[in-house]
């Protein structure tokens, strides 16, 4: 591992040391999110990945209701497919689905995972992965919607959508 991924990596960690109680871990060891728990983990997502963008000098993010909903509608859409990928059942591309949630900015990128993970432990294997890692420290970035849904064996699909609407695309 390069020096900026051991370093980010040390951060991702150390921020989620820190992360309050929320989702449990059952008796079978599996993370079990409550719908109670939603602002809790899109905020300590947040705030991690706003750490690790800090650490390397790129601006910090801010939620997006409609990039939170296009990667909600994704997330739930992976589930569905059984297949983590940039593509819906439809045939729709991340482009396509933040338009139709009716973001007025550009996407930057989109990283997504299934796994029995947390949030936090995603977020550092995101980091790990050199291309995933720089989709969220892309510096173009200043929006971020977060979303994920859990299937009752525990498995958590999660989707990070990031936009920049600092330029909003001509209406077509």
């Amino acid at each position: 591992m390069n020096r900026r991924g051991f370093s980010l990596t040390l951060v991702a960690l150390a921020v989620s040391a820190c992360a309050p109680t929320g989702p449990v871990t059952d008796q079978a060891g599996v993370y079990k999110i409550r719908s109670s728990d939603t602002a809790d983990i899109q905020y300590r997502m947040l705030d991690s990945v706003n750490s690790l963008r800090a650490g390397v000098g790129a601006q910090p993010l801010t939620l997006n209701a409609q990039l939170t909903a296009a990667a909600e509608s994704h997330a739930r859409d992976m589930s569905r497919q059984n297949r983590a990928w940039p593509f819906g059942s439809d045939g729709s591309s991340p482009y396509e689905r933040v338009n139709r949630a009716g973001y007025t900015g550009y996407l930057v990128g989109e990283v997504y995972a299934q796994t029995f993970e947390t949030e936090l432990e995603v977020l550092a294997a995101w980091v790990q992965d050199g291309a995933w890692g720089d989709e969220i420290l892309n510096s173009q970035a200043n929006e971020m919607g977060f979303a994920w849904t859990q299937d009752p064996s525990g498995l958590i699909w999660w989707d990070i959508i990031l936009g920049d609407n600092s330029l909003v695309q001509p209406s077509i």
